[in-house]
């Protein structure tokens, strides 16, 4: 048996492993190196006489050469079935023969050393211009974005994201396209949320910071935590779903938003979907949703079967102010069909504004009342409706938000 086995990881240079695999140099700096590959980003550094590296979604995660093979060639086929320790055993071997892998005597390390904790995010991220402009002029309300906005070394004002052991991964900026990913950001596996008061009365979630600057701007709510998802999906929610039980709120506000209001109400049912304890799926087409849910108790099912009803025919009434007789062919492309499978409700929702809404609210009003509160700006979103009031704080009103809550 082996009683040491790949332990020759200070011996590999790093960085040359990652090209012989195929990697690409993406950035080089003088405390670490980034590469691409497959779609994700690595971050080599050098720390404790040896070489590291880490994925741009966990920095706090330092892992060495081996890792990176045993990474590597579980991707890839071996000649007689092997099993992964087997493929692992010959290509750290292989490694370990290729002269030109490893640090030798004559090796110059051009990599300035830094600690364990290395975390090239942290470098992005500079304290925001006191003079910076509005929305993000420096003022006594906001406290609760004091350090949640920064900007580089350009001025570009960025927005810290984190993952699920709360390090940072990335930021948000505000580009002149919109709030987008910074650079090789993770935004795939983290959020961005406004700092923590001490007594907690609500979480309130948007599609990204500058939507919560607004919306703060304009009612100026008190302990209140705000939180930004730049992707819907299952580690971006888990980490919400964590600071919610963390937190012990009991009731998210939702207010999803975007260039036209049918966007909000997408990510509203794209949200939905990773809610936990829903069981609730949706599936796209190129012309309608499939969704998928419990029944739940009979008097929901029938008041959300009565709002669709309603709604199908109010679409058929409207249909005969242009027409003697009913396409019903046409009709039932735009309408919402709904019907059983055993104790499962199934949907086909057309890609229209109107019945997006209608299922939003009606799913929520029925099935997600006591967890979720939806909120809409009458704008498209908060920033085109916070300046639509000139930027004017709300102070002593705070109560308004509620007039936001979405109705039919």
């Amino acid at each position: 048996m082996i009683e040491k086995w790949l332990t020759e990881d200070h011996r590999i240079d790093l960085p040359k492993l990652f090209t012989h695999l195929g990697f690409k140099l993406f950035q080089k700096e003088a405390t670490h190196y980034i590469f691409k590959g497959g779609g994700s980003y690595y971050v080599v550094l050098y720390s404790d006489k040896a070489y590291l590296y880490y994925t741009i979604e966990r920095p706090e995660e330092k892992l060495s050469a081996s890792d990176l093979i045993t990474a590597y060639v579980s991707k890839t086929e071996g000649e007689n079935k092997e099993m992964l320790w087997d493929k692992v055993d010959a290509f750290y071997n292989e490694v370990i023969r290729t002269e030109d892998l490893l640090i030798s005597d004559t090796t110059k390390n051009t990599m300035e050393t830094v600690g364990k904790d290395f975390n090239h995010f942290i470098d992005y991220g500079l304290p925001l211009n006191q003079n910076a402009d509005w929305p993000y002029a420096s003022s006594e309300d906001l406290g609760p974005f004091e350090g949640r906005i920064v900007q580089d070394k350009e001025g570009k004002v960025l927005f810290p994201l984190f993952n699920i052991q709360n390090e940072v991964c990335g930021y948000f900026a505000d580009t002149d396209k919109g709030v987008l990913p910074f650079r090789e950001s993770a935004i795939t596996h983290s959020l961005w949320y406004s700092n923590i008061p001490k007594k907690i009365d609500g979480l309130f979630l948007f599609k990204d910071p500058k939507e919560a600057l607004a919306f703060h701007r304009k009612f100026s709510l008190n302990n209140v935590v705000y939180l930004a998802l730049g992707a819907i999906n299952t580690q971006t929610t888990r980490i919400l779903f964590q600071i919610q039980r963390l937190t012990k709120v009991d009731k998210l506000f939702l207010s999803f938003t975007g260039n036209k209001k049918l966007e909000g109400y997408l990510r509203d049912l794209h949200f939905i979907s990773y809610v936990e304890d829903s069981d609730f799926k949706l599936s796209l087409t190129d012309r309608d949703m499939a969704l998928h849910f419990p029944m739940g108790n009979e008097k929901s099912f029938s008041k959300f079967y009565n709002h669709t009803r309603q709604f199908n025919a109010e679409l058929a009434q409207s249909f005969m102010k242009y027409n003697k007789i009913i396409d019903q062919s046409r009709l039932n492309r735009y309408s919402i069909m709904v019907s059983k499978d055993g104790e499962q409700i199934k949907v086909r929702l057309p890609l229209e504004a109107n019945a997006i809404r209608l299922l939003v609210w009606s799913y929520y009003k029925n099935y997600l009342d006591k967890a979720i509160e939806i909120l809409k700006p009458t704008s498209h979103n908060w920033y085109s409706e916070w300046e639509s009031t000139e930027g004017q704080q709300q102070k002593g009103k705070e109560g308004q938000w509620k007039d936001y809550r979405i109705a039919m």
